[in-house]
């Protein structure tokens, strides 16, 4: 594109912002903010270039509505947008009367960048039509005033009464085509969908899609709170409870609620000198507002030293864990004063005693917190340009991509996040389970480095961390499976990336591999082959055998309960070459957040979860054949080496296909059930660290007690609004 064309673009670009940002459309997202339906998506980094561009807020609460098609209406309101397009006069058509988009219809078609539908009249525009991939073309053509058709050729456009505009759109970078990686056909008569929209208008105005190099975070950034809990009791032990507990950096004002119950409500009338306060509410389970004198039922951790604040909401005398508290100011809260206790606290876990609910009328106490001389906790850095993102609403894509580390092939590759982003308090979306900091030296992982030697797209999100102790206690285990039950593309995939690694307690590396494990068939709970048709991509072909030795076992239906089941008890070649001995184990996860619509499994519908009914992962190993081995002896080699992604012999370390393994010269090591068992199992009960605890379990009424997890603690069982 012409460099003054971009700098009319970009000039009228930067009055539409000013503008859009001065009216706030009721139930869609903030301008510069992240959606919740786009994470993954390959056009996720240029939808949130025009939300943070204020050219879009969505289509919804949080949302984008990325694989919509977009109509002509729509259109015209994304050029009038990106254009800052004068008032129009005397321009009319016959069938928009009435339309939310008429007036920029009538903008777009007074500056020439539309004619109408219906030629030669052109009396109408047909603003509910879908717009094809052709049409766009056009449009984009006229907007931008193209005139170099270049060398540039697609196969499928020939006759298109758009051909040469697409060849124009192709010559400016505009469009790359729509069969990568060949890219040789553009599709013309294809639907444009949102997503593709917002990359085709990113390219078209040059928008940036990632901060400037150089933006980093301190520590001194971070949220004064890193993790809380409740604690809850259960017939085994105590629990961490996080169950409908919210953490809300800077956002104690007038017309908080501070109830999470949807169905009702509590404002806050008068914050007091606590406007702008962090607050932290507690679980409000029934049994939680009942519960005993307790001084440490709730606990959370501070980042730095902070003051601290308790809003007594109950009418009943405030108890004696307040004691040595300074009664502060007063806040009001539906209607009712509200005294405050201030103390100041180092950094560290602190513990709050319990509400101790009798008789009388009581709510859930309240926590605020600020900096140690009461003014709130600064808002965190952005970089240039780039909006900050709000607390417990969709992490921008920018944010996401800070988390990254590099792999054996040089190489950047996303790695391990938290549910909740440690400075922003944003929310990712999806997590990654065990924490690898729980490892001394916090190894971090590039999980996107197996896929790249295939190669093999796998969705960010998919990637779960399990990390244990040994039964001996003197080793970390640590998988890290591709195996999220948000995409669809689980279902297509026999193939998924499996690490495997084992570090001293020191934290030195003893066994760490990584390939493509054969997880087999998918099936329903009946043993039903599922059969899509829609994958997207190949990978090898395999027959479709049903075992119930290697299968994963998937829900059909939104409303069905099964666990997900994920299988893989073969002595494999990849296993043994690796330097494995009946490595039989077994991925479950309990409420899954998708299943398959039906068994031809080309579309997945999310689940009936309630809004925290969050999911809970659960790892089998040394199931039923014998141990879990871990052999030197066995491997293609010893110390560093090189295989395929399916680990199936050595290849060359400079081979585009190629995987670093690492195994200690005569490691060994094994996992042993004991004589009554028939397997290990391992579950995690903290909702942050995500440690695994494992026990025996399986034979005649064997298993080793353990308090075992609420399904409400992992995946979406934090607070996000």
């Amino acid at each position: 594109m012409m460099p003054f064309i971009r700098h009319m673009l970009r000039t009228a670009l930067t009055v539409t912002l000013a503008a859009s940002l001065l009216v706030a459309i009721p139930g869609l997202a903030s301008a510069g903010q992240g959606f919740r339906d786009d994470d993954g998506n390959i056009h996720e980094n240029s939808i949130e270039a025009l939300s943070n561009a204020g050219i879009t807020q969505g289509c919804g609460t949080e949302e984008f509505c990325p694989d919509k098609a977009v109509t002509r209406g729509q259109m015209a309101a994304f050029l009038d947008r990106a254009l800052s397009l004068p008032p129009a006069s005397g321009v009319e058509f016959d069938d928009d009367d009435g339309s939310i988009f008429e007036g920029s219809i009538e903008r777009i078609a007074a500056v020439g960048i539309t004619k109408g539908c219906n030629p030669p009249a052109n009396t109408n525009f047909c603003p509910d039509s879908f717009v094809t991939r052709g049409q766009m073309a056009a449009f984009l053509v006229r907007a931008l005033n193209l005139t170099d058709t270049g060398s540039a050729s697609f196969v499928d456009d020939d006759g298109s009464i758009f051909e040469t505009d697409i060849e124009k759109l192709a010559q400016a970078g505009i469009t790359q085509g729509c069969n990568p990686p060949a890219n040789d056909q553009f599709c013309p008569y294809s639907r444009v969908t949102r997503a593709q929209m917002a990359t085709f208008l990113t390219r078209a105005l040059d928008l940036p899609t990632q901060p400037p190099p150089g933006f980093t975070l301190g520590n001194e950034d971070t949220a004064l709170v890193t993790r809380y809990e409740s604690r809850r009791d259960t017939s085994e032990g105590q629990i961490p409870d996080i169950y409908n507990a919210r953490y809300s950096p800077r956002s104690f004002t007038t017309g908080l609620d501070v109830l999470p119950d949807p169905d009702d409500v509590d404002l806050v009338n008068s914050p007091g000198r606590y406007d702008g306060w962090d607050v932290l509410s507690p679980s409000t389970r029934w049994e939680h507002l009942n519960r005993g004198p307790d001084p440490d039922w709730f606990r959370f951790t501070l980042s730095r030293d902070a003051r601290v604040g308790v809003v007594w909401r109950s009418d009943e005398t405030p108890p004696g864990w307040l004691s040595g508290w300074t009664k502060g100011g007063t806040v009001i809260i539906d209607d009712r004063i509200h005294d405050v206790y201030e103390k100041d606290f180092a950094a560290g876990e602190i513990k709050l005693g319990s509400v101790e609910g009798q008789n009388g009328w009581r709510r859930m106490y309240l926590v605020l917190l600020a900096e140690t001389d009461g003014t709130p906790t600064p808002t965190p850095p952005a970089p240039e340009g780039w909006s900050t993102p709000l607390p417990n609403r969709p992490c921008s894509a920018w944010v996401h991509d800070l988390n990254t580390t590099v792999a054996p092939d040089g190489e950047s590759y996303v790695n391990w996040h938290p549910q909740m982003d440690p400075v922003y308090w944003c929310s990712y979306g999806h997590d990654h389970g065990s924490d690898p900091a729980i490892i001394p030296g916090n190894p971090l992982v590039g999980y996107g480095y197996v896929a790249a030697a295939v190669p093999q797209v796998e969705p960010h999100g998919g990637f779960k961390e399990f990390i244990m102790e040994s039964p001996d206690g003197d080793y970390w285990l640590r998988f890290i499976i591709h195996a999220g039950t948000a995409f669809e593309r689980r279902i297509c995939a026999r193939f998924h990336t499996l690490f495997i690694m084992v570090y001293d307690k020191a934290g030195n590396e003893k066994f760490s591999v990584g390939y493509k494990n054969d997880y087999g068939t998918a099936t329903d709970s009946d043993g039903n082959v599922l059969t899509p048709t829609d994958c997207g991509y190949s990978m090898p072909a395999l027959a479709n055998e049903v075992s119930d030795r290697q299968k994963r076992t998937i829900n059909v239906g939104a409303a069905s309960d099964n666990y997900e089941r994920w299988d893989s008890r073969f002595e494999t070649d990849a296993v043994r070459n690796l330097g494995m001995v009946v490595f039989e184990h077994e991925f479950d996860v309990i409420n899954p957040i998708s299943a398959c619509a039906n068994r031809t499994c080309n579309d997945v519908v999310v689940r009936d979860l309630e809004r925290f009914d969050a999911t809970r992962r659960q790892i089998f190993l040394a199931s039923w054949r014998g141990d879990f081995e871990f052999d030197a002896d066995h491997a293609l080699g010893q110390g560093e080496y090189f295989t395929d992604p399916f680990a199936q012999g050595l290849v060359d370390a400079s081979a585009t296909n190629a995987l670093r393994q690492y195994v200690e010269p005569g490691f060994k090591l094994t996992i042993a059930k004991n004589a009554t068992a028939n397997r290990i199992g391992c579950v995690s009960w903290d909702p942050w660290s995500q440690e695994f605890i494992c026990y025996q379990t399986g034979g005649s009424g064997n298993r080793e007690s353990i308090p075992f997890p609420p399904r409400k603690n992992l995946e979406y069982g934090i607070w996000r609004d």
